[in-house]
């Protein structure tokens, strides 16, 4: 016995007693016995020890039992205290050994607990339908419940008990050793085959070469089944399974023998239907993936991890579900790390906020961006005659009118704003080696661009000339704004009226500080708008994901929903929608107190302004009732 610790494992202590007499039933009594004549070599002052020795029962029985509850031994009690001590061993070892001798004589019949002469308690023996709780058992992840299955048959036959852990492959080899050793037995071989003509009509071939691989190397169709590269290979191990049944269940007195075929039968039924499953399950999955790849390589190209997990198959089904979010994971981890040779891998991440990333097959990049700086040239540049013009009218001037570096500045901050998501793809900086690596290099168009690992500037991507668009608003001026002379008169004029006028703000601005206790009344009259805007941002707390802006989210919520290509319908139906809702707003706030304006109630207005007839033929309607909630807390929040 080891060394016996004040605070001792009686477990080991019981396992290593179990060793040394070569037994796993143990008798508690001499258990006893030998703890306390090891604790009586001890110093006797000490309680522990002293208790050992005197009523070693008070230490081991309380721990023992525990044990017991924890199902690493069993026990057997007499009265109130404990007769027999049983390790696991007991039964799993005895289980073991005619599995072990059934591998060597098929003759041997599957293994009940009445021909093993065992007693299996009930918390390491667990009943085991064939039919409904075997498939779920076949591929069970962690530690299982009990250490035996006791299967039990339809049809009043037997059951088998076989070792929990067999039920993953072993006890599918031992049903196809059953079903080899039928078919080598007088004429059963040559019987089967011909019940199972009719079946696989046409396939005769495949039949024969089957049934003999079971009785030559039947751990190869054993493979065959798991791996499911065959079509034949399903419906073979069905009909055979049902032939065998059918076979034995007219014979009027079957033998042990012919019942162990008969389970065998039915095992392989359950494995054959589990393996048919998993090999459609996969190649499902498969499919999903192939028919996924092609759905990011359509327009409009980009694409959220939101998105992907929505995309939905012809008839509308989601692929989520014919693979799990972790295999979608998996997948695009994959497929995001380069693996075929080159330096880019075939999906291409884009990041466009520090909490958002956008995906884009690697191959759709430089369309993407062609087609997307095409869309964006128009309203730029009408942008920059626009505002140009208004500068020219004043007699002023910008930077950016003047000089090629703060026209590119300007140019990217404008697209910035106005096509956030292709400024981002643009500070990505893939393009470059994606036109390096495609079979497009040698174009003159994409290389002036992005060739030689470096993009060309905004004005060059754009295609926006400074000093012809600079003349072109000129001449778009008033006549009289070209006359050298009268020019020179009416900018002069100007700045004498901007001085006028900026002396007229400055007196204005000290009235104003004079008049400041006036101001603080009047803004007091104006409490009612301010409680709205504190209801706003309370009710900002509940809307607003953690990490965002609110300006950031609704930019985010906005290219959900308004899915438009045109940049300048795009940006018009989501002001439209702005206006709708603001004119919504103002008239539901003339009869609402404050008070009234709470998450709840933000979310009853937006659903029903998202369900009028017009919005709902925008697609992505929940993006929409997203924004509009949050719009309206906007428009409050001061």
């Amino acid at each position: 016995m080891p060394t016996m610790a004040i605070d001792f494992d009686v477990y080991q202590v019981l396992k290593a007693f179990a060793a040394r007499n070569k037994t796993s039933v143990i008798d508690y009594r001499l258990f006893a016995q030998a703890v306390q004549r090891q604790a009586r070599a001890y110093d006797q002052t000490n309680p522990f020890y002293r208790d050992l020795s005197i009523h070693p029962e008070s230490v081991l029985s309380p721990r023992l039992m525990q044990l017991a509850r924890e199902k690493r031994i069993s026990v057997l009690t007499a009265g109130n205290q404990i007769d027999r001590i049983y390790l696991p061993e007991a039964f799993t070892e005895a289980v073991y050994q005619e599995y072990r001798r059934m591998e060597e004589n098929p003759d041997i019949p599957f293994p009940d607990e009445t021909n093993l002469k065992l007693s299996v308690p009930s918390e390491w023996i667990q009943p085991v339908s064939v039919d409904t709780d075997l498939p779920a058992l076949i591929d069970f992840e962690g530690d299982r419940p009990a250490l035996l299955y006791r299967i039990m048959f339809p049809e009043g036959l037997r059951s088998i008990v076989i070792l929990s852990v067999a039920v993953s492959d072993k006890l599918l080899e031992y049903a196809i050793l059953k079903i080899r050793h039928y078919l080598r037995k007088g004429a059963n071989k040559d019987f089967i085959q011909q019940r199972l003509l009719g079946a696989l009509a046409g396939k005769e071939l495949q039949l024969k070469e089957t049934l003999v691989s079971i009785m030559i190397k039947p751990f190869d169709t054993l493979e065959a089944m798991k791996s499911g590269k065959s079509d034949f290979v399903y419906p073979f191990w069905a009909y055979l399974s049902s032939a065998v049944k059918k076979d034995l269940s007219g014979k009027g007195d079957p033998t042990p023998e012919d019942i162990s075929v008969w389970q065998a039968a039915y095992l392989i039924d359950v494995y054959n239907n589990y393996y048919k499953g998993h090999a459609q399950r996969e190649q499902d999955r498969e499919s999903a993936f192939k028919s996924l790849e092609l759905l990011l390589a359509k327009a409009p190209y980009l694409y959220s991890m939101q998105d992907i997990t929505d995309f939905r198959d012809s008839q509308g089904r989601p692929f989520l579900g014919k693979y799990t979010r972790e295999e979608l994971e998996a997948w695009l981890a994959d497929a995001t790390t380069a693996n075929d040779g080159t330096t880019l891998p075939k999906l291409l991440i884009v990041p466009v906020s520090p909490v958002r990333s956008l995906f884009i097959v690697r191959d759709k990049l430089l369309p993407y961006l062609v087609k997307a700086l095409s869309d964006a040239r128009p309203a730029v540049r009408t942008a920059i005659t626009r505002d140009w013009q208004d500068v020219l009218l004043n007699f002023e001037t910008l930077d950016a009118m003047n000089d090629d570096a703060a026209f590119r500045d300007d140019l990217r901050a404008r697209l910035g704003k106005m096509a956030p998501v292709l400024s981002a793809v643009l500070d990505a900086r893939l393009a470059p080696a994606v036109l390096a690596a495609s079979d497009k290099a040698g174009d003159q168009s994409l290389e002036r661009w992005f060739g030689n690992s470096r993009t060309a500037g905004m004005d060059v991507l754009l295609d926006l000339n400074r000093k012809r668009l600079l003349t072109d608003v000129r001449m778009m001026l008033p006549l009289w704004y070209t006359i050298p002379v009268f020019s020179w008169i009416m900018a002069l004029w100007k700045r004498s009226a901007k001085k006028k006028a900026e002396r007229t703000r400055a007196l204005t601005k000290a009235i104003r500080a004079d008049e400041g206790e006036k101001d603080q009344s009047k803004t007091a009259g104006n409490a009612r708008a301010t409680d709205f805007s504190l209801a706003a941002a309370n009710a900002e707390k509940s809307f607003l994901p953690s990490g965002y802006k609110l300006e950031e989210y609704l930019g985010l919520l906005a290219e959900r929903w308004n899915t438009l290509l045109d940049l300048r319908a795009k940006a018009n139906l989501t002001e439209d929608i702005n206006s709708l809702v603001r004119d919504y707003l103002r008239g539901a706030l003339r009869s609402m107190k404050p008070s009234s304006f709470t998450p709840d109630r933000v979310k009853t207005m937006a659903a029903n302004l998202a369900d009028t007839p017009n919005l709902l033929k925008i697609r992505n309607h929940s993006a929409l009732e997203e924004y509009i909630r949050l719009y309206m807390v906007k428009v409050l929040k001061r």
